[in-house]
């Protein structure tokens, strides 16, 4: 083989190789280029591929990103629809509890008014039966029926005798009286002395007078 061929080879070579770079560098972008080492593809389809390849996974993130939103508003919306529901079963139970309380209070307020009724006609019966009307003092009395018949009065519940003692002046010239109910006296102090109840003892005219209750009179 001269230098000559193979110089005509290798421009041959040259100019095939260009040719097939030419295509790859301005084919379009569904042309494939076959070489020796396999098949190229130009790059106006490797820049398309690239393309299609970023918009696919574009539009899967926009896809990702409308579920996710989409979920979210679901979700907003289903806290909404509990907030609601709660609020309005905190409303009815403060409507029910208000109408509890209000029913409370108007029975309270009826049972006061009835009390107050029952005590106005005990108070009315007992002031009707003629029943004193104050007990200041009255610790251990007993209730007894007036003479006149007209109601009740309040009595001692045991007999409470009077003390009367008698005795001479120093001179032996005047009877002396003394009498009580609730000191303390010594019988050896007096010539004569009696403890009784419903009787009145005076001095009148320094003579001793006895009286049995309000008719009697006795002069000793």
């Amino acid at each position: 083989m001269s230098l000559q061929t193979d110089l005509h080879q290798a421009v041959a070579q040259v100019t095939a190789d260009s040719a097939l770079l030419h295509t790859v560098v301005h084919g379009t972008a569904l042309q494939t280029v076959t070489t020796e080492g396999g098949d190229v593809a130009t790059v106006a389809k490797l820049l398309a591929d690239a393309n299609v390849r970023i918009n696919l996974a574009a539009e899967g993130i926009l896809a990702q990103s409308q579920t996710a939103a989409q979920d979210a508003l679901t979700s907003a919306e289903l806290a909404s629809s509990e907030a609601n529901r709660a609020q309005t079963t905190a409303d009815q139970g403060v409507a029910d509890t208000t109408t509890v309380l209000n029913q409370v209070q108007t029975s309270g307020n009826q049972i006061l008014v009835d009390a107050e009724a029952v005590l106005q006609q005990v108070i009315a019966r007992l002031l009707a039966v003629g029943l004193p009307d104050a007990l200041a003092g009255a610790q251990g009395m007993l209730l007894r029926v007036k003479a006149d018949e007209t109601g009740y009065e309040l009595v001692p519940t045991v007999a409470s005798p009077r003390f009367y003692g008698f005795a001479l002046s120093g001179d032996g010239s005047e009877l002396l009286l003394t009498e009580g109910r609730d000191q303390t006296f010594e019988a050896d102090a007096f010539d004569a002395w009696t403890v009784t109840e419903g009787v009145h003892f005076a001095l009148e005219n320094n003579a001793l007078v006895m009286k049995l209750g309000t008719v009697l009179e006795a002069h000793p």
